[in-house]
């Protein structure tokens, strides 16, 4: 038995990836940057009008946006809608995988369990401004 619900799904995760880089780059996100993003970004589930979805939480994107910026690596400046729109169709990919491989329903009793699926208002309060919450705590003081 998997450790979490990430760790059960770690496989479809690595099939869509694969399968969905073959598909990049999309406008503004090439492949090295693709990689960078989502690293930098955690999929969650939410509860989106009665029903469970994989969607991004892209918090660290504008932060890596600027070190990206200043770097000479290629793909830095990359548009952060044209990336949230990369994250959300891999997630829904991976979404799809992971319902093929019969493991959906197994894998959001995990997340219930665990506490980890967000409701769709959560979602969008800490999606809205792109920010992680420790980004927010130093700008209430900086």
């Amino acid at each position: 038995m998997a450790n979490s619900w990430r760790e059960y799904v770690k496989q479809e995760f690595m099939k869509a990836d694969n399968e969905f880089v073959e598909k990049l780059p999309m406008n503004s996100i090439d492949l090295s940057t693709f990689g960078l993003i989502s690293e930098a970004t955690s999929f969650v589930p939410v509860r989106m009008e009665g029903e469970i979805h994989l969607r991004p939480l892209p918090g660290g994107l504008s932060a890596l946006r600027k070190d990206l910026k200043d770097s000479p690596r290629p793909g830095g400046g990359f548009d952060l809608d044209s990336a949230i729109q990369t994250l959300n169709a891999f997630g829904e990919e991976w979404e799809e995988v992971i319902k093929e491989k019969k493991k959906w329903e197994e894998m959001v009793k995990m997340a219930e369990d665990e506490g980890q699926i967000m409701e769709q208002t959560e979602y969008e309060e800490k999606s809205e401004t792109g920010s992680s919450f420790l980004d927010k705590f130093k700008n209430m003081f900086g």
